[in-house]
Formats: structure tokens, C-alpha cells, sequence
């Protein structure tokens, strides 16, 4: 967070690093992770260029690019393409305070909340961090000209903010300062960070310092059992003693015991082999068949080398992957990084109880089951907001679109997600006259799961008899009057006589549970009541055997966005509700 010298001043840009060294690898931009494959947490790191010759506008570079570069990585993307990152986290280095103003007001209706701090004030009559002429885009409050920073942007509810001073002004008279906020990272409270830390040629001990204070704060968090992300302009190679302070000893690469990795985080490109070992930069990883290594695709500098990072909590994210952008000659003088990474604890799907959850973004999460209830949440798909209906067959989704197409979805068998790229249609149309779709198990008793539709206009309620492989038969009638109920329920064998059953809710409360007879001609014995004053929840599912005692489950959200668990007794009954969860927004599909 200097004020940028010309390139042939390159000791004071680049800290320690050698001018003369030529990075002789493949370019940046060959080193590409799809959006629509990488796994579901993700994180961008961006470096704005606020101040210095590099950045001046009369060298090209314009606000507009650069608000479009940030913007760019909040936006999904379609499965497959390199637009687009829907990003979780921004990091931002070198920002002034009215382009941070700019991004916020920008970022707001996207859900994301940001925190700025000043590392100097250069005053306004300075011209740096001053709005140019003919700036259209920016917001730019009084007092706030001249002031430079560092930012960093989240989505998702903010509880806790803190400035992290690393250094006093004892260089360049600027301060050190890393912004930090915790907030519910897709539904996980988690602290995230930017980082830029010292710059000058002859500053390694500064900057040494620095990353072990930024290290012992992580730490601090991490034994609260919080997870923790670092991004930004480290401004020193993975192969320092800086670096040596987050990298963990299993990322190898170096030998020299000065520099061995003593930290406890995973960086986002310390698995892509193709940078393991790289001209002016060897490592020993190819030869020694690591995994992991502390590499990485260069983001910095026509002397091409990587400076810029995310650190992600090895204790708290798995399956971490980086895509670098080429520079956008508008904008920086930094390629802008990407992140993706994994929770450790999410994974296959598993044949337990589980609740998912469809938000109003269209991600879709799901809540695995354990004994007090459930667990944190997996993010396992996006672009759901298409799909009208959903339901569950095992750990196979079945869902019908807005064209009336219907669909199943198998869960990728490590990871647990669902992809567009592995669907199978099961429908070629019509679907979107059905208004509920249910995965009860074998209705007709042939051994085959089956499907249930309830068509919107009729209240008839339609058996689709599986055939034992992602497809369908003709349909039978199982009866009219269906439209009585808001809610219908696919629990299983929720009476325990080892048949398929059903569950209503009519719109005054009234809980109705049919027995399943195994087959035809009547499919559901009469209804029998089974419980009252169920109007109280503006969402239920039938997410199976939650708490693992054998026995289907039902789930209710209420008023308050709070969830209950009922617990089944394999007997057609429950026990009284218990509050498992909060904050399930109002409007969201529960099932």
C-alpha cells in the first residue's frame, strides 16, 4: 500500500525480490478452473493499483474497469465457462476510500457487506485517491479524497469486525493494517481478512514480523474453532520465512530449515502441478511426487513471479483449487486471483437423514442429519432457482423445471453435489401443470421407487412407476381431492409396517397421515389425524432419519425462521418438537 514507483525502480515495488529473475512457465492465463466445476467456496483476491505511476489514469487506466473487474467475480457463471466466480469473499489491496464507497453501494443488493480501513491520507491536494475528471461511476464522500487503504468484502451476515494493525508508519509513513470480518461464510461463521503486507527491498524482517503477528491472530481464531481466510498482497515468494508462517510443513518444496512451513492454512494453488517447479523458482516437488507445494501460478510484474495469495484454515476447508486472470491493462498491475475450496466436513451424500434448503439465489444446501439435530451446512449445488418442484429419491434429486421438463440429478458420489452436467432427463414435458412432487419409495410394491405428482388444476394425485432406472411409466390415478392440502409429505414408512407413506397439511393446521397398503387398488388406507395447529410453520419436510434411531422424521420452519425436528416413533406419531436451527429465511424451499 505504497505509492507506486515506475518499473524501473523494481526493488521498491516488489520487497525482497530479485529484478533480474524470468519466470519461464506456462502464462497465467493457461492455468484455468472452470466456475461451473470448482468446488462451492469461493474467494477472490484483487489488487486495485490506487496509487503510483502504474496507476495513473493517463496511463489507461479507468474506475469503471476496475469497479467491472470486481463486479465481474460476484456474478455466476454458466456451467463450464471462465466468466463469472460468485464469489464468497473479496479481497482488495491498495483501494482508495471513494472506490471502496463506489463498490459498496454497488455490492449491497448483492448481499455483501464491506470494511475499509486507511493505511494513509495522502490529502487531497495530493491528487492521489482523487476522483478524475469525467468519473461517472463514483461515489465520493466529503473528506474522504486522498484516503488509501485496504478492503475486504463478504456476503453473508456480518457479527464482528476488527482492524488487524501488523505495523506502525514507520515505512513510507504507512500503516500495516489487515480489515477483517466475521460473517456467516454460505452459513458458517467465518473471519476473512485482506492482507498486504510490507513492500520495500530492505524491509524482510518488517514483513516477517508482520505475517507472524497476521499468523498468531489466525491461530487465536482458529482454536475458538472459527474458520479463517487470508487474501491479498503478501508481496514475498512461497519459498520465504514470510510464507513459512501460513503454509503447512506437509506443502514441501523447500529444504532450508529457515523457510520450512510451520503454519496451519492450505493455499488455494499449492496443488497445481503444473507450477510445482518453475524456472528461478525450483522446488523439490516433482521429484519427490508431492501432492502439495508451496507454488503457484505468478500474479505480479513483467519479472513474472507470485506474490499474491488465499489462505484458507487447513482444519476447516479441503479440495482447494486457483484460477489467475490475466491482467486487465485497465484496471491493476496484479492478475486477479481465484479460490475454491471445500468445508472438510462435507462430502458423499451418505444414506442417513437430511435436510436441503434452496435459497433466493437458487444455491442449494444441504443439512446432514446427526443426534442433536443438524449439522453446519454443505453448499452441493447452484442455478436451482430454475427448477418448480424438488423432491428426493435416496440421494438422487428429482425436479421439474419451468419448461415442464422433469429431471434427476445423482449426487456425484465424492463430493455430494449436484450438477447440471450429469442430469438425466426423466420427462420430456407436461410437468409444469404439477404443483408437488413426491420420492415416497415403492407405492405399487414391485420393488421399484416410485413418483408421485399432484396436477395444479385437478387436485388428482398421479402414481409415475419407476423402472428400477432413471425413467418412468405411464401414469394411474390415485385419486381426486388432493387440493385440499398445502403441504403433502413423502416421510417413507413412517408407521413401521415397512410401507410407504403420505402426509398432509391442510391450510387450518390439520396433519393427516395415510398408511401405504403396498399396492394397488387403493395405494393409501384412509387418512388418520396425527396432529393440529401445524399452520404455525410456513415450511415442512420429511427429511428422513435425522437423529439415527432408525425412524423417519418430520422438520417444521416457523414464523420466526426457527427449525424443529419431530421425532418420529415408527409408529405413525413424534415426539414433541425440538428447536434445531435458526435464521432458515421465510420463503426459502425447505425438503
Amino acid at each position: 500500500m505504497r505509492p507506486r514507483k515506475a518499473l524501473g525502480s523494481v526493488g521498491a515495488l516488489l520487497g525482497s525480490l530479485a529484478a533480474a529473475l524470468v519466470l519461464g512457465a506456462p502464462a497465467a492465463q493457461a492455468d484455468t478452473v472452470s466456475p461451473g466445476s470448482a468446488p462451492p467456496l469461493r474467494f477472490v483476491s484483487y489488487n486495485m493499483c490506487g496509487s503510483g505511476t502504474m496507476c495513473k489514469w493517463a496511463a489507461g487506466f479507468t474506475n469503471k474497469a476496475k469497479y467491472d473487474a470486481v463486479l465481474k467475480e460476484t456474478e455466476a457463471a454458466a456451467s463450464g465457462t471462465a466468466t463469472g466466480w460468485n464469489a464468497d469473499q473479496i479481497f482488495l489491496q491498495e483501494v482508495c476510500e471513494y472506490q471502496f464507497d463506489t463498490l459498496a453501494a454497488k455490492l449491497a443488493p448483492k448481499g455483501f457487506t464491506g470494511r475499509y480501513v486507511t493505511t494513509r491520507d495522502f490529502g487531497a491536494e495530493s491528487g492521489v485517491c482523487a476522483k478524475p475528471t469525467g468519473d461517472t461511476e463514483s461515489i465520493v464522500k466529503s473528506g474522504t479524497e486522498g484516503h488509501y487503504g485496504m478492503a475486504v468484502f463478504v456476503k453473508g451476515a456480518v457479527t464482528e469486525g476488527k482492524d488487524l494493525k501488523l505495523a506502525d508508519a514507520t515505512f513510507d509513513n504507512e500503516w500495516v493494517i489487515s480489515p477483517c470480518l466475521k460473517s456467516y461464510t454460505q452459513w458458517r461463521a467465518t473471519w476473512a481478512c485482506s492482507v498486504h503486507l510490507n513492500w520495500s527491498k530492505d524491509t524482510d524482517e518488517y514483513r516477517n514480523k508482520e505475517a507472524a503477528r497476521l499468523a498468531a491472530q489466525a491461530a487465536v481464531w482458529q482454536a475458538a474453532g472459527t474458520p479463517v481466510v487470508l487474501g491479498g498482497d503478501f508481496n514475498g515468494t512461497p519459498g520465504t520465512a514470510m510464507a513459512a508462517n501460513f503454509y503447512e510443513p506437509a506443502a514441501g518444496g523447500y529444504d532450508d530449515p529457515a523457510v520450512l512451513g510451520k503454519g496451519t492454512f492450505r493455499e488455494v494453488d499449492e496443488t497445481d502441478e503444473e507450477f510445482f517447479s518453475i524456472e528461478h523458482y525450483p522446488t523439490t516437488c516433482l521429484s519427490t511426487g508431492a501432492t502439495r507445494c508451496r507454488s503457484g501460478a505468478p500474479t505480479f510484474g513483467d519479472w513474472r513471479r507470485k506474490i499474491d495469495y488465499i489462505f484458507v484454515s487447513s482444519a476447516h476447508f479441503k479440495d482447494v483449487k486457483a484460477s489467475v486472470s490475466p491482467r486487465d491493462v485497465h484496471a491493476t498491475d496484479h492478475d486477479t486471483l481465484r479460490g475454491a475450496a471445500s468445508w472438510t466436513d462435507c462430502g458423499p451424500a451418505g444414506g442417513g437423514g437430511s435436510l436441503f434448503r434452496r435459497d433466493s439465489g437458487g444455491a442449494l444446501y444441504r443439512y446432514a442429519g446427526r443426534a442433536g439435530g443438524l449439522a453446519a451446512p454443505c453448499k452441493v449445488g447452484v442455478g436451482w432457482g430454475a427448477m418448480s418442484e424438488i423432491t428426493r429419491d435416496g440421494t438422487t434429486l428429482v425436479a421439474s423445471d419451468t419448461d415442464g421438463k422433469l429431471w434427476r440429478y445423482p449426487a456425484d458420489p465424492g463430493t455430494g453435489t449436484y450438477s447440471g452436467s450429469t442430469r438425466i432427463l426423466a420427462g420430456t414435458g407436461g410437468w409444469q401443470a404439477m404443483d408437488a412432487l413426491l420420492a415416497p419409495g415403492d407405492v405399487d410394491g414391485d420393488g421399484k421407487a416410485d413418483l408421485l405428482a399432484r396436477e395444479r388444476a385437478t387436485g388428482t394425485l398421479w402414481l409415475y412407476p419407476g423402472n428400477g432406472a432413471d425413467g418412468y411409466g405411464a401414469r394411474t390415478s390415485i385419486g381426486g381431492g388432493w387440493g385440499m392440502f398445502d403441504v403433502l409429505l413423502a416421510p417413507g414408512d413412517f408407521n413401521g409396517d415397512g410401507k410407504a407413506d403420505l402426509i398432509g397439511r391442510t391450510p387450518t393446521g390439520d396433519l393427516w397421515l395415510y398408511k401405504g397398503t403396498g399396492g394397488a387398488p387403493w395405494y393409501f388406507d384412509p387418512r388418520v389425524q396425527i396432529g393440529f395447529a401445524w399452520d404455525r410453520y410456513t415450511a415442512l419436510a420429511a427429511p428422513g432419519d435425522i437423529d439415527g434411531d432408525g425412524r423417519a422424521d418430520l422438520i417444521g420452519r416457523d414464523g420466526d425462521n426457527d427449525v424443529y425436528l419431530y421425532k418420529g416413533d415408527g409408529a405413525g406419531s413424534y415426539a414433541p418438537a425440538a428447536k434445531v436451527g435458526f435464521g432458515y429465511p421465510a420463503g426459502e424451499l425447505l425438503f
